[in-house]
């Protein structure tokens, strides 16, 4: 009998590993909601997801757990253990892509983005109990900061998890009661964005509060300016929740169908950095900053526009070798000049920023917040709130922040 290639572990899976009770654990969330909720593995099992490759065999695979001078595993043990993990839709095999065209197929055709979060647990479900939770938050006691000036144009909040933090979220949205706008372009982090600098979406997006009706006039401007840098499609909005936390304050405040949305994800720059001083000096994504530029800049229009994006994401979990308690006073010094340079609306010195960090501290944020500031103009943002979630038992931490102009 031929050996047999055992499958591939999905490459579109969200692996996160956590130590508890000396052994190391995998958690696993899928994006594409194949899988359910999210799965843990143990030790070994995490071990065999990783090295199935899609190119060794199922006997190579089984040599790798073969112990040295001790008994071996039962006759057939790898192999069940991987028709484990293909039932449970973790394995890139003929189910899994089957179900994959299916739930791609459903996504394009559909004409408005359902909330991906809103299962109760994240955030309340039914639309009295959202206002009455949102209505909370804007009215805490911890939230910082005081905004005097004219209605915003800029407002850079947190997409950190609720459970997490809301005060920071507070901060930035409670500058917006009393103001009206006509448009709200609303950029963030594209965590599943694989290919593609951007990723706009002609689709409305809804939440429990009721649909808002995307700008599909200047958004199709957006993606035709982005030719060849943007997303092959819009698929990564489907469970992205940097543009869904912030569209639930706006619609709060500002009235679910009082507003035109443009929707835009955008995607990592990482291998930009070292190739230009700033973002506006890559001619192949000027035309899409000069398109924005113009959209924001329209006439008749009242325009904001809003960045869902957190800051540091450092320790353990994110490739450092440390953990994050010790990486905290350093974090701190890079945010400040991260937000100094935003203080300044400096697009040169929030590059420099970064590409003198080697891109070390993980700035989730970074992309959104460089196509702002390339693409208008103001005196500066000013930083009403800054945060960091101490994430102890996985020895990480998140930054995040404020902003408005």
């Amino acid at each position: 009998m031929a050996p047999s290639t055992a499958p591939r572990g999905r490459r579109d899976l969200h692996i996160q590993q956590v130590e508890h009770d000396g052994q190391t654990l995998t958690l696993v969330q899928d994006p594409l909601g194949i899988l359910g909720e999210t799965l843990c593995l143990t030790e070994f099992a995490g071990t065999l997801f990783s090295v199935l490759d899609g190119v060794r065999t199922v006997e190579e695979v089984e040599a790798i757990f073969r112990p040295v001078g001790s008994a071996s595993l039962p006759p057939g043990f790898i192999r069940a253990r991987i028709e484990e993990m293909k039932r449970c839709g973790l394995l890139e095999d003929e189910v899994y892509w089957r179900r994959k065209r299916e739930i791609l197929e459903e996504y394009r055709r559909a004409m408005v983005r359902p909330p991906s979060h809103a299962d109760g647990s994240t955030y309340p479900a039914d639309p009295e109990g959202l206002r009455d939770w949102l209505e909370a938050i804007l009215n805490s006691p911890e939230a910082t900061g005081e905004w005097t000036g004219d209605a915003p144009r800029i407002l850079v909040a947190p997409h950190i998890d609720f459970r997490v933090n809301t005060s920071v979220y507070a901060s930035a949205y409670r500058t917006l009661r009393g103001h009206a706008y006509d448009r709200v372009i609303l950029l963030g982090t594209g965590h599943s964005i694989s290919e593609g600098l951007y990723c706009p979406t002609l689709k409305a997006y809804s939440s429990p509060l009721g649909a808002t009706r995307t700008d599909t006039t200047a958004t199709r401007r957006l993606l035709d300016a982005a030719n060849g840098i943007a997303a092959p499609d819009d698929f990564p909005h489907r469970g992205e929740h940097a543009l869904e936390f912030q569209l639930l304050f706006l619609q709060h405040l500002l009235g679910a169908d009082a507003f035109e949305l443009i929707p835009i994800l955008c995607g990592s720059m990482q291998e930009l950095v070292h190739r230009v001083t700033r973002l506006g000096k890559a001619p192949w994504v000027r035309p899409f900053l000069a398109a924005l530029r113009e959209i924001i800049e329209e006439e008749g229009k009242r325009t904001l526009v809003v960045a869902g994006v957190d800051f540091s994401h450092i320790g353990l979990r994110f490739s450092h070798e440390i953990p994050a308690l010790e990486m905290l006073e350093e974090t701190r010094r890079h945010d400040r000049t991260l937000v100094e340079a935003l203080s300044a609306w400096d697009a040169e010195a929030f590059w420099e920023t970064e590409l003198r960090s080697g891109s070390h501290f993980n700035v989730c944020g970074f992309s959104t917040l460089s196509t702002i500031l390339e693409s208008m103009e103001t005196p500066g943002a000013r930083c009403l709130a800054y945060d960091i979630w101490d994430d102890s038992p996985t020895g990480s931490a998140v930054t995040y922040a404020a902003l408005v102009a």
